[in-house]
């Protein structure tokens, strides 16, 4: 599997490549889009879409978005130029230390990021090997942002090292459940969904088997400790780097436009690429995720089993399922009361996680309960209707991609295997092209990442 998705990579390159070239580029011309990018004498930009063949790959060109803030810090600690009014304390420091560490060029800790990607992924399938089938391993590439592997920011890191907690979570294995989660916690600013998500999970699994709150304060402790060291890491590290208070990185988010509010109706997003992912996974799934963990709540508190919640054969596989769907929904939840109603970088904050991978292998390897076929049916059909118009478009091609891979996620056991087998195709192929033309946005500082 790991062969293959390099492949995958590989090829999604070579198509990159390919439509460099100005003939095989103007043989699609019509469909296939770039960004051009208009620089104002303010110092203000814009990017725009034009008909021209996709951008060589250069260094300096990598180097954009929030690389351009890694990079910063790979080279001043914190202290560069760029660090206007502190905003670069929003980073974790564990990515540019690495970048630093490896001496490796913006190509290069691309090549790494995949590796790293590579790595992750292969540890997830290591905790389904014994019902995990080829073809569902190959559901791996149907995932829709699988471009920021590779490109110079953090999640390839955040990958491998949550990765590795989660199967030190669900193999038993403390030390390699606190390394993991403790550097994945220095790697990304997720450490308050995951608090959050721990204390919930452990509490609903505590009234679910009538243990003690001793024994509650016990697992949220042994749960908590990476996620609490990480977070202490980070501060001391960004301190002696020269943060003029402690936590800086939290008052740091306010430079980003985070600040709490109440949610706003109806969502935006400035990035079009970015929308049509996010708009796929929260109509679609939110709702049916936020009901199965009230079904989770009731059980608990009933200490009876519903028929429409899966009993499972391990506390440790539940507390693994428990906390990945905490972290989907907890991202959500944050960006509805943090953004202003403009759910930005949701796309890539929703997949490009193990935990989010983890449920796709999860729910592939066992039949879904029919109700629960029922409610993420209508959901599809409902967020399909909904995002017509994304349905049709060469730069939201991600929207089709994703509920394809719900689809098949929710729905394989019950297609023959000829329609299971050309529906995986399509949204493969379909996918190799999406992840060429995000990389060609990055290149092109398309208005699509941040």
């Amino acid at each position: 599997m790991v062969t293959i998705a390099a492949l995958f990579f590989l090829t999604a390159g070579l198509c990159h490549a390919l439509l460099q070239n100005r003939d095989v580029y103007d043989a699609v011309g019509g469909v296939v889009k770039t960004y051009a990018v208009q620089h104002n004498d303010d110092g203000s930009w814009y990017a725009y879409h034009v008909s021209e063949p996709f951008a060589k790959i250069r260094n300096d060109k990598l180097v954009v978005f929030d690389a351009s803030h890694y990079n910063s810090i790979r080279e001043y600690l914190y202290q560069s130029p760029l660090n206007i009014n502190h905003c670069e304390y929003a980073f974790f420091p564990l990515f540019p230390l690495l970048w630093r560490a490896t001496g490796l060029s913006p190509i290069g800790i691309c090549l790494l990021n995949i590796i790293l990607f590579l790595a992750g992924v292969t540890v997830l399938l290591l905790l389904f090997k014994e019902k995990l089938t080829p073809w569902m391993a190959l559901l791996t590439l149907c995932m829709p942002y699988l471009v920021i592997f590779a490109i110079p920011y953090s999640e390839a890191l955040f990958f491998i090292a949550a990765a590795v907690g989660l199967y030190g979570l669900v193999k038993r294995r403390y030390w390699l459940f606190f390394l993991g989660f403790l550097l994945a916690s220095m790697t990304r600013s997720a450490s308050n969904i995951l608090l959050v998500a721990w204390l919930i999970t452990d509490l609903l699994l505590c009234l679910k088997q009538r243990e003690s709150w001793k024994q509650y304060l016990k697992n949220v402790a042994l749960h908590l400790a990476p996620v609490i060291t990480g977070v202490i890491f980070v501060i001391i590290i960004q301190r002696l780097c020269g943060a003029p208070q402690w936590f800086q990185f939290v008052s740091s988010q306010e430079t980003w436009g985070k600040e709490i509010t109440l949610p706003k109706w109806p969502f935006t997003d400035w990035s079009v690429e970015g929308k049509s992912v996010t708009w796929a996974l929260i109509y679609t799934l939110f709702i049916p995720a936020l009901a199965w963990l009230a079904t989770k709540l009731f059980t608990s508190l009933s200490h009876k089993e519903s028929t429409i919640v899966n009993t499972d054969d391990n506390r440790q596989w539940q507390t693994a399922r428990l906390l990945s769907v905490l972290f989907f929904v907890g991202n959500i939840v944050l960006a509805l009361f943090t953004q202003n109603g403009c759910m930005y970088s949701q796309a890539r904050l929703l997949t490009c996680t193990p935990f989010f991978l983890f449920l796709v292998l999860d729910l592939a390897c066992r039949p879904v309960p029919k109700v629960w076929r029922w409610v993420v049916a209508v959901c599809l059909v409902a967020t399909a209707v909904y995002c017509s118009k994304m349905l049709l478009g060469a730069d939201t091609l991600g929207c089709i991609i994703t509920l394809l891979l719900i689809t098949l996620v929710f729905y394989h056991h019950w297609m023959p295997s000829w329609l299971r087998g050309t529906l995986l195709g399509i949204t493969v192929v379909m996918n190799i092209y999406w992840t060429a033309y995000l990389f060609n946005c990055f290149l092109n500082c398309g208005w699509v990442f941040t």
